[in-house]
């Protein structure tokens, strides 16, 4: 009985990844849906999910060929949506609404809604990577938007809305913090022990979309947003701050800005108690000084209280996630690896991770003079 169970899961396994593969012959992809973005939200029911795979029109792919501005019939993009009680009856029931196959192979962007369930967010995680076409690449955003407001618009940098993003995640350095997150990223990290998920929240705003917050999970748990603060408090910790500004006004008025450096976390069991250190080597250009000379202990006096001010938030944000039981930093995932028979010892990381005693250094280095007024 149970080796005849087995062969009905492998049937259903090779059935699920060749029908989500939508690759059964050597079909031109010209003839197909090619599928760039899927988003992911709660069914109708208790245990079921809808599922949306956004793709170019013939329209949008042929004036996307010819670097046009479009002026063809009809939208350049659209999407189908399709419900079912797993990942492959959603995936069927939208291919049943089009004759072409829908092709997964060129997906850009997955979209979570942050209303599933914890174990319905694990499921479709396991099932994505169970496609043979997908590579793992794709990026990977939550959003408490319906999907229409989030892809379902042209914004002004792109006319395909999953471009706009993938364009946007891929080059960190072009905006104040580099928030993208690979698939493959977030499947390791719900797979490993001691270390949760930070994904970009997306956030429909009148001009466009808002990318500046994150939000936590714990395990497949969604837990919070955080604030834009917050979000950048995070940046700093984990190395993805590039343009952060900081404007101080207590021994001079003084504005810094592109702070942007390396984070190094080390972690130690001592006796019973878990100690991590953050150590933060940053620097910063001077934008503005309100006074008409710059000394070198002026330089000093202000590169110190910058480093107390970051210091001093960043070691306020780490508690902040202690109360919310979220390990952003991955300090369970260190111990382990450092120290796996004492990691071992610990028992429910989940219970252990508020007691853990953050100690933040900070150093701000000014390495670069901007304009002194």
């Amino acid at each position: 009985m149970n080796k005849k169970r087995v062969r009905i899961w492998g049937l259903l396994l090779i059935f699920l990844s060749l029908s989500l593969a939508g690759c059964w012959d050597n079909v031109p992809l010209e003839s197909r849906n090619l599928v760039d973005a899927m988003g992911f939200y709660p069914g109708p029911k208790p245990g079921w999910m809808t599922v949306y795979f956004e793709f170019p029109t013939p329209t949008g792919m042929a004036a996307n060929t010819t670097s046009s501005s479009g002026g063809g019939s009809g939208p350049d993009f659209t999407y189908l949506t399709g419900i079912g009680r797993s990942l492959g009856e959603a995936f069927s029931a939208a291919q049943a609404k089009s004759s072409r196959d829908l092709y997964l192979g060129h997906v850009e962007l997955f979209v979570f809604s942050t209303h599933l369930p914890a174990r319905q967010f694990r499921t479709i995680v396991s099932s994505l990577a169970r496609i043979g076409t997908l590579d793992k690449t794709p990026f990977v955003a939550v959003t408490g938007a319906p999907f229409a407001e989030v892809l379902g618009k042209v914004t002004p940098q792109s006319r395909f809305p999953s471009l706009y993003f993938e364009r946007l995640f891929s080059c960190p350095t072009c905006q104040q913090l580099g928030l993208g997150v690979r698939f493959w990223q977030l499947e390791e990290r719900l797979a490993t022990p001691g270390v949760d998920a930070v994904l970009p929240y997306i956030k429909p705003v009148a001009e466009g979309q808002a990318v500046n917050r994150v939000a936590l999970y714990r395990g497949p748990q969604y837990v919070t947003t955080l604030s834009v603060p917050e979000t950048t408090a995070y940046a700093l910790i984990a190395g993805h701050s590039y343009k952060t500004s900081l404007y101080l006004t207590h021994a001079y008025d003084a504005n810094l800005i592109a702070i942007t450096g390396p984070s190094r976390l080390s972690v130690a069991m001592v006796g019973d108690q878990v100690k991590a250190t953050v150590n933060l080597a940053l620097t910063a250009t001077l934008e503005s000084l309100d006074t008409n000379t710059e000394t070198a202990q002026q330089l000093s006096q202000i590169s110190q209280q910058a480093s107390a001010v970051l210091a001093h938030t960043v070691a306020h944000f780490l508690e902040h996630t202690q109360k919310l039981d979220t390990d952003v930093l991955g300090v369970g995932r260190l111990l382990s690896w450092t120290a796996p028979r004492q990691f071992a010892r610990v028992g429910s990381w989940a219970k252990r991770y508020p007691q853990v005693r953050f100690t933040v250094h900070c150093r701000v280095k000014i390495n670069e003079m901007g304009d002194i007024r």
